[in-house]
């Protein structure tokens, strides 16, 4: 099937208004935001460059991807099954555009570890126009649509606003492993004092954090290469050097999170070997007491014997005591020589 590029396929009075997030519109002087009944204008006018956002948990956008005819099928069963399955860092070429399935943070969590805290952002790319969908609200798209809005970000074509998506996903990616940096500095601090030991489940949520980010993040280093071996024609040879220049930025964070797994391990491992030092040392106190009072015992469980004929039974309770401490005392002093306790 022949691919016709998408700026050419979307009629936007297909485009389900409700589910437009945010529309910006861009070109060689000047860029700015646009109500969805200006997407019309903005795809006509052949020297204008637009980012379309759009609410893929919106069922009217999902039958629209469905209903769409000249979008190639595999493209939009590709969408809608990730709509569903959430996860597969690839990026695909078809024709003169390029879909990206990319990971990002989802807004509004807590990081309790409980939960997915990522979310699914696609994006599809011609020369002119950017579609791009998400299941739940991000961070680096709601970022980037306030840095827009307040002018500190002015990208004049779609390359450009991608090279801005990927390095505010790179920012929030930085943020999130320094508060697991900061989280592990902590626990260590507690392990190395010995005091009020972190709970292993704590551990535990830190461990499948790094896991998860790890998982999502380190496949798109490939489909980032692959993106450069095979770039579109309307990559310029910069756009390719600043795309390393992320690729390897990307490349050192997911070591980054890469090396909190390994921490994490290492403080599991360590705290588990402070709760087995801690359970010996209990057990230990345990035993010696209980060795301790063995022949105490002994000597008390044969005197309290109820028989007419057992010597020393009148006025021996000073004895008994004597005798009982006497073998405590020798049992302690034995174990002090052997060096048990």
């Amino acid at each position: 099937m022949a691919f016709v590029p998408l700026d050419a396929l979307l009629d936007p009075m297909l485009i389900p208004i409700d589910g437009v997030v945010f529309a910006w519109e861009m070109d060689a002087d000047q860029s700015h935001e646009i109500q969805p009944d200006q997407i019309d204008q903005a795809l006509s006018d052949d020297s204008k460059s637009l980012w379309l956002h759009l609410n893929l948990s919106n069922t009217r956008v999902q039958g629209w991807l469905r209903q769409t005819p000249q979008i190639p099928e595999s493209l939009k069963e590709a969408i809608l099954d990730e709509v569903s399955r959430s996860r597969m860092e690839t990026i695909e070429e078809f024709g003169d555009g390029l879909m990206m399935v990319m990971n990002d943070f989802r807004i509004g969590l807590t990081h309790s570890g409980d939960e997915e805290e990522t979310g699914t952002l696609w994006a599809i790319m011609t020369p002119r126009l950017m579609l791009s969908l998400r299941a739940h609200p991000l961070m680096t798209t709601d970022t980037l649509r306030h840095l827009l809005r307040q002018g500190r970000i002015t990208p004049n074509s779609v390359v450009a606003l991608y090279h801005e998506l990927i390095e505010e996903r790179a920012v929030h990616l930085r943020r999130r492993t320094d508060q697991l940096s900061d989280q592990m500095d902590v626990l260590e601090e507690v392990l190395i004092k010995g005091d009020n030991l972190p709970e292993h489940e704590t551990l535990g949520r830190l461990r499948i954090t790094c896991s998860r980010l790890r998982r999502h993040y380190a496949p798109e280093l490939t489909a980032l290469r692959r993106l450069i071996r095979r770039r579109p024609t309307w990559f310029t040879d910069d756009d390719a050097d600043k795309l390393r220049e992320q690729i390897e930025l990307l490349a050192f964070l997911v070591d980054e999170v890469n090396s909190l797994y390994e921490r994490a391990k290492v403080l599991q491992d360590e705290l588990s070997a402070h709760v087995a030092e801690f359970n010996a040392k209990n057990l230990q106190v345990l035993s010696v007491m209980t060795v301790i009072f063995l022949p105490m015992t002994l000597v008390t469980g044969v005197m309290g014997m109820n028989m007419e004929d057992l010597p020393g039974l009148e006025h021996s309770f000073f004895a008994v005591m004597v005798i009982m401490c006497g073998a405590g005392l020798a049992v302690y002093v034995g174990l002090k020589l052997k060096r048990v306790i």
